[in-house]
């Protein structure tokens, strides 16, 4: 295992720990979709599950604002 890949994997346990429901939320898993860009069906997981969260949140904030342009990115990145 690369060190890389250890990296990716605490980064995904650590995000199943944190509470949904929330713009950090939404901005960890748009981040992990990024991340995952070369393994296109994590990707895609990742950026469906931040989707899905932020349609539940109200925007209105620069927390909001932040994670909705990471989640932009991360739907463009990834594939299909």
């Amino acid at each position: 295992m690369t060190s890389a890949d250890g990296a990716w994997d605490r980064a995904a346990a650590v995000a199943s720990d944190l509470k949904p429901g929330t713009w950090e939320s939404v901005e960890t898993l748009a981040l992990l979709a990024l991340a995952a860009r070369d393994r296109p069906k994590d990707a895609a997981l990742w950026c469906r599950a931040a989707e899905e969260c932020a349609a539940r949140l109200k925007p209105g904030g620069w927390a909001s604002v932040r994670a909705l342009a990471l989640l932009s990115m991360a739907t463009r990145a990834t594939p299909g």
